[in-house]
């Protein structure tokens, strides 16, 4: 696994360690407290004063502790991190400065976010997205980096939906295994709201929702993908900026990470559903729970302790005598707790059923909406029936020559210029397409020209 070929090999072994709880502690601590606020590397004392200070404030609490005096015990430990990789040591004249390991800081970045518990604000994260393409459509000469940033952060965006809708799954099952409502309580805010909530979730309901730049990105990603100018510009940026590999085709990789934008965020409704579900559920739980609680508190034992606080206030010294004959010395059974036999069921009473004829209009109706549908959405085989038809004998043929004769073809037609992204480039492996700079335009529509041309080796459609 690369991973494994980047990270120095015995980096794992401190938190394999039965000490792991007390090195990943201390990992994280020096790295807020020593590495992260300094812009320098420290010297080595300074990260030996850090050590022996967190160890010192876990010496009662941690049972792996190593042994020995306080300075003996740091050094061991930061011999430790150094030998298996953590931390690298170097000179500066005569001072010895400490840095962490490139590949391990980055390692341990990641672990800082994990301990946060990090919330997104998913506003930012959708104009960010935006910025970038909007960005990069304007001056694709100087910002072409910021395609490659707005692919990144849509990436990263459904990542983190995905790790929130996991998250708040695992939180339901913790708040289900509670034995306590008590403990059902602590575990709803220290797990769920604290932790894993979505910093702006109460704002995806409301006029101010963060998806609502949605529509806008998918827009802008469409147009973009439809320029052809505007992709042969970015292509050439990627390649003379160096973000190309070798022998890659700078326009068909701008196209591949529109298509990755524009699928990341069409499917970004179906997360939002099973987010929204999830927490439906918890809510449900938690408001079952108090109404239990409430019912709990508020009965019998409220009851009790009334009852006692007045047989109390009738004698001074606390003590009630109480005859034999109030306990009862048999249990109390009688008719009204012989339970009732089961009562026979009624029968079924017949009734006579009658053939309806259906109402014509209603039929006349369904057959127009399925119509309806069938002439409006476009599938695989029907939109490649359409190009056959259009294609005929020839290799190739230019949108300002097709003609449009109904609905169906207008419908067919406008879905020809998403041939490379559409049905999850099924269609791109029989057909290519080839904007050109003019504007074909009929009567049904004016949109930019192109040309769709068989593959070689391409097999003709009989249909």
């Amino acid at each position: 696994m690369p991973l494994f070929d980047v990270l120095p090999p015995d980096l794992f072994k401190p938190l394999a360690a039965p000490a792991k709880r007390l090195y990943s502690d201390l990992l994280l601590h020096i790295f807020h407290e020593t590495f992260e606020p300094s812009a320098e590397a420290p010297r080595r004392v300074d990260v030996l004063r850090a050590i022996e200070t967190f160890l010192a404030a876990r010496e009662d609490d941690e049972p792996d502790m190593p042994a020995g005096r306080p300075e003996e015990r740091a050094r061991a430990v930061y011999d430790r991190l150094v030998e298996t990789g953590w931390m690298v040591e170097h000179r500066d004249r005569y001072l010895r400065l400490v840095d962490l390991d490139p590949e391990a800081a980055g390692l341990l970045q990641l672990l800082s976010r994990i301990e946060r518990g990090e919330t997104r604000s998913y506003g930012g994260a959708v104009l960010e997205v935006l910025s970038g393409l909007e960005g990069a459509a304007a001056h694709p000469d100087e910002r072409s980096e910021a395609l490659r940033n707005a692919l990144r952060g849509a990436e990263d965006f459904m990542g983190h939906m995905r790790t929130v809708a996991v998250s708040l799954r695992q939180a339901e099952e913790r708040i289900l295994r509670q034995p306590s409502l008590r403990a059902i309580f602590r575990q709803f805010f220290g797990d769920f709201v604290e932790r894993h909530l979505i910093r702006d979730f109460k704002t995806l309901q409301t006029k101010d929702n963060p998806f609502r730049f949605r529509t806008a990105i998918i827009r802008q990603a469409t147009e973009m993908f439809e320029n052809r100018a505007l992709l042969s510009t970015l292509g050439e940026a990627y390649g003379r900026e160096g973000r190309l590999g070798d022998g890659a085709d700078g326009e068909a990789e701008i196209r591949e990470e529109l298509s990755r934008i524009v699928h990341v965020f069409e499917a970004a409704e179906r997360h939002l559903d099973a987010i929204n579900a999830t927490v439906a559920r918890i809510e449900r739980r938690m408001v079952n729970a108090a109404r239990q609680m409430d019912r709990i508190a508020g009965g019998s034992t409220a009851d009790l302790a009334e009852a006692l606080r007045l047989v109390a206030a009738r004698r001074e010294d606390g003590e009630i005598p109480v005859a034999p004959m109030l306990i009862p010395r048999i249990l109390p059974l009688g008719p009204p707790h012989v339970p009732t036999p089961r009562r026979d069921k009624a029968p079924v009473a017949m009734v006579a059923l009658r053939d309806l004829t259906p109402d014509p209009a209603a039929v006349l109706y369904a057959r127009a909406k399925e119509e309806y549908v069938r002439r409006t959405r476009v599938t695989a085989p029907v939109l490649s029936a359409y190009v056959e038809r259009v294609l005929g004998s020839r290799m190739e043929v230019r949108a300002r020559d097709v003609t449009l004769a109904s609905v169906d073809d207008f419908v067919a037609f406008q879905r020809l210029r998403e041939l490379p992204s559409i049905f999850g480039g099924l269609l791109s492996k029989r057909y290519e397409i080839e904007f050109l700079e003019d504007r074909c335009a009929n009567r049904w529509i004016t949109c930019q020209d192109f040309v769709i041309r068989r593959r070689p080796g391409a097999q003709v459609d009989a249909a």
